[in-house]
């Protein structure tokens, strides 16, 4: 069995090679470890890496469009950031219970 670091490092030059291509049109800022990250996490969700050839790993890599991966990323983006983070406790539920402010006074 082929654990992902290794399969990783095998794949490494097709991953570069997509890098390429996605800075190609000018998104930049993406690592392949990333597109790594986005084959596992949302190509390969439902499958077992380990049972995968690897001329399939290589098609499915090469078949991402540049604009899918970066969609993918945004989503994940706003889905892990705190909206409310710099808010306070009372601030917050003034947000959501208008008349909070009004118990306040």
């Amino acid at each position: 069995m082929i654990q992902y670091e290794q399969l990783y490092n095998k794949v490494l030059p097709v991953l570069q090679s997509k890098l390429d291509e996605i800075n190609y049109y000018e998104y930049d800022g993406m690592t392949t470890e990333e597109i790594w990250n986005f084959c596992i996490q949302k190509k390969w969700r439902k499958k077992r890496i380990e049972e995968l050839r690897l001329f399939e790993i290589v098609e499915t890599i090469y078949s991402i469009k540049p604009s899918e991966i970066v969609s993918y990323f945004q989503i994940q983006q706003f889905q892990t950031t705190n909206w409310f983070n710099d808010i306070t406790q009372d601030e917050l539920r003034m947000l959501l219970e208008p008349n909070f402010s009004k118990e306040k006074q």
